[in-house]
């Protein structure tokens, strides 16, 4: 059992968020650790299915309450579970976004498991903590209603990671990456 703690994601970082990745009805939003659901609340409304992995049974009472306050109880599927035991490739519909706002080490832990279990072009984005030994397509700086700076992390897997930039033995530069990205992976982004 993994015990990280829960802190809340700032409002501002939600409405980049929504805004800079375009999410709609097409996605499919994991939150690893999801905390009370706000952040999966927000892209729910947006028309995103939604999957909120949470160890903390109360936490995922509160998400299931709140989603069925807003009528949104049919947008998002709450599993109970250290994320570490949930098997990200059996997750269905497949993940279009995973979303994880976790220390360093938990972030370099499950790194492995991203590049394993998740799609090609899955996008991860992190909040103020990046992957270590990946390559973000794009960080934004952002500052919270509380006037703090926060950071938020841009990864695609088998763009970002370090397996998927060694082709032949020599290592891709990361622009080259972003390109491969908005061709390969048919999604505009909305970076500013």
């Amino acid at each position: 059992m993994s015990v990280v703690p829960w802190i809340p994601s700032p409002k501002i970082v939600v409405e980049y968020l929504k805004h800079a990745l375009g999410i709609n009805r097409e996605d499919v939003v994991v939150d690893l650790g999801c905390g009370d659901g706000r952040i999966l609340l927000e892209f729910a409304k947006s028309g995103a299915t939604t999957i909120c992995i949470e160890i903390d049974r109360t936490l995922c009472n509160i998400t299931e309450v709140t989603f069925n306050i807003h009528g949104l109880r049919d947008r998002v599927k709450i599993v109970c579970r250290d994320f570490f035991e949930v098997s990200l490739s059996n997750i269905e519909p497949r993940p279009t976004i995973v979303y994880a706002y976790l220390y360093s080490s938990i972030l370099e832990a499950l790194s492995k498991k991203f590049e394993e279990e998740l799609s090609f072009c899955t996008i991860i984005v992190t909040l103020d903590f990046p992957i270590r030994n990946w390559s973000p397509i794009y960080v934004k700086h952002l500052i919270d209603e509380n006037n703090h700076s926060r950071v938020v992390w841009i990864y695609v897997n088998g763009i970002s990671n370090p397996k998927a930039r060694l082709v032949e033995g020599r290592i891709v530069d990361v622009n080259k990456c972003v390109e491969i990205c908005m061709e390969k992976c048919r999604r505009k982004l909305f970076m500013y």
